[in-house]
């Protein structure tokens, strides 16, 4: 089992790319988003424990339906919650290629404001702007700039590096 991990700050389209990207497979593929809703914004141990747990109780799942690839969305950053995500990759023979979404503070303002939420979902989220800083300390990560690109860009440019690793029994053509 493939396990592509797309990590990157809130706001960048981790999510809404992760779930893009699932139909692009000809493999069976399933989508996740490990990212607790936190409030007040604090992640922490227990959270990042949480999410590690999402991941462990879900990948087992998703072999037994036969998926072959499983794309993990979140906050996944080094620190925090990537060993532990490592360690249950381990544990369960899944095999993880991260993909790091970055974008300029200013796109990623303009993405959290467009998000549905009260003020305070809001604000949380552009509070944590900070941590697209600490995307390309991700061992192995493979970044793509989304500053400038659409949510099809964006997936297109994740799906072209998987298609060039895989080979095109695992993804279909562009589009």
């Amino acid at each position: 089992m493939r396990a592509v991990v797309i990590t990157g700050a809130p706001g960048v389209g981790k999510t809404r790319l992760g779930h893009q990207l699932v139909t692009r497979y000809s493999v069976p593929a399933a989508a996740m988003d490990c990212d607790p809703i936190v409030h007040p914004w604090n992640g922490g141990e227990e959270v990042y424990d949480l999410m590690a747990a999402t991941v462990r109780a879900a990948l087992p799942v998703y072999r037994e339906w036969g998926a072959r690839v499983v794309i993990v969305t979140g906050v996944v950053l080094v620190g925090r919650v990537y060993e532990r995500f490592q360690k249950v990759f381990e544990e369960l023979g899944a095999h993880p290629v991260h993909y790091g979404l970055r974008a300029d503070a200013d796109a990623l303002a303009a993405r959290i404001e467009k998000d549905a939420g009260g003020r305070h979902f809001i604000e949380g989220r552009l509070a944590e702007r900070h941590l697209d800083a600490e995307v390309p300390e991700v061992p192995g990560v493979r970044m793509v700039d989304t500053t400038r690109l659409t949510l099809i860009e964006a997936t297109d440019a994740v799906a072209a590096l998987e298609r060039a690793e895989l080979g095109p029994d695992w993804l279909g053509a562009p589009g």
